[in-house]
C-alpha cells in the first residue's frame, strides 16, 4: 500500500461514509478511493481517502467512515489488507461487495460483510469474512430519480431533463396513487372489502404527515425557495466565468 499508486489508478475500491445508531450502521455515502491490483500485490491511495474522510467530517460532524465497498462478489486475501486498513478508522467496518454483472433477474447482487477474529490464542491468528444482514432504503427523491431513468430503458432519444414536465408527471402520478387510495377506502366503506387495520394505520400515518398550512404561507415558501435556487444558479454562472477566463488566461501565458 503506497503514494505510487495515484500516478496509475483504477478506480474500484470505495470508502463509504455514514453513522452508527443503536447497532445499525446506516451508509449513506460514498467516495472513490484509486486503487491499483495486480497478481502480486496491492496498493490503495491511503493519504487520499485519511484527506477525503477529514473534508467530509467537516462537512458533517456526524459523519466518519464505516467501511468500503468494491465490485465484484469475491473476497480474496487483498480484502483482508484493504480491510485492516479501515480497522484503523471504524472498529468493526463493513465490507459491501456489488456484482457489476446481471444476473437472470437483471438485478445486481450486494452482499455485506464483517470480519471475526479466528486462530489459536497465542498462536496463529487470522480473521474471516461474515455476511450480515442489510437493508436498502431510499428516500423519495432516490425513487424519483430511480422512477425517472427506469422509464428510460430502451430509449435511444436524449433524456428531457425539464423540471416543469416532471413536476407535473410526479403530479400525474401522486393523482393517480390517490385515487387508488380513495377507491379502496370506498370499498371498504360499503362492505366490498374486509377492513384491514395495518393499511387503516399506515393511511392514518399518511394523513397526518401532511402538514396543515395556509395556502399563503405556502405560497410564501415557494417563493423564498425560489429565490434560494437562483442564488444558486446565479454563483454557479459566476463561477463558471470565472474558471473560463482562468482557462483563457493561463492559454495565454
Amino acid at each position: 500500500v503506497g503514494r505510487q499508486l495515484m500516478e496509475e489508478a483504477v478506480v474500484s475500491t470505495q470508502s463509504t461514509g455514514g453513522r452508527y445508531d443503536k447497532g445499525i450502521i446506516h451508509v449513506t455515502e460514498s467516495f472513490a478511493v484509486p486503487h491499483q491490483e495486480t497478481d502480486e500485490e496491492v496498493c490503495m491511495g491511503m493519504d487520499y481517502a485519511m484527506r477525503i474522510s477529514e473534508m467530509q467530517k467537516k462537512v458533517n460532524t456526524n459523519m466518519y467512515t464505516v467501511g468500503w465497498y468494491s465490485s465484484g462478489i469475491q473476497i480474496n486475501d487483498y480484502s483482508n489488507l484493504i480491510h485492516s486498513f479501515y480497522k484503523i478508522q471504524f472498529p468493526s467496518p463493513i465490507h459491501l461487495t456489488l456484482d457489476t454483472a446481471l444476473n437472470k433477474e437483471q438485478k445486481m447482487k450486494i452482499n455485506t460483510h464483517i470480519t471475526l477474529p479466528i486462530g489459536v490464542k497465542n498462536g496463529t491468528e487470522g480473521c474471516i469474512f461474515t455476511p450480515v444482514p442489510h437493508e436498502i432504503k431510499g428516500s423519495e427523491a432516490d425513487q424519483v430519480c430511480l422512477k425517472f431513468f427506469q422509464g428510460l430503458k430502451g430509449n435511444k432519444k436524449t433524456p428531457n431533463f425539464n423540471d416543469p414536465e416532471q413536476i407535473v408527471q410526479s403530479c400525474d402520478d401522486m393523482t393517480s396513487q390517490i385515487n387508488v387510495i380513495l377507491g379502496y377506502v370506498k370499498q371498504v366503506l360499503s362492505g366490498e372489502v374486509a377492513v384491514d387495520k395495518e393499511v387503516g394505520r399506515q393511511l392514518m400515518e399518511v394523513v397526518q404527515a401532511i402538514p396543515n398550512l395556509e395556502s399563503d404561507t405556502i405560497t410564501n415558501m415557494l417563493n423564498s425557495h425560489m429565490q434560494d435556487l437562483l442564488a444558486v444558479e446565479y454563483l454557479t454562472y459566476l463561477t463558471r466565468q470565472q474558471l473560463a477566463i482562468g482557462a483563457r488566461i493561463n492559454q495565454i501565458l
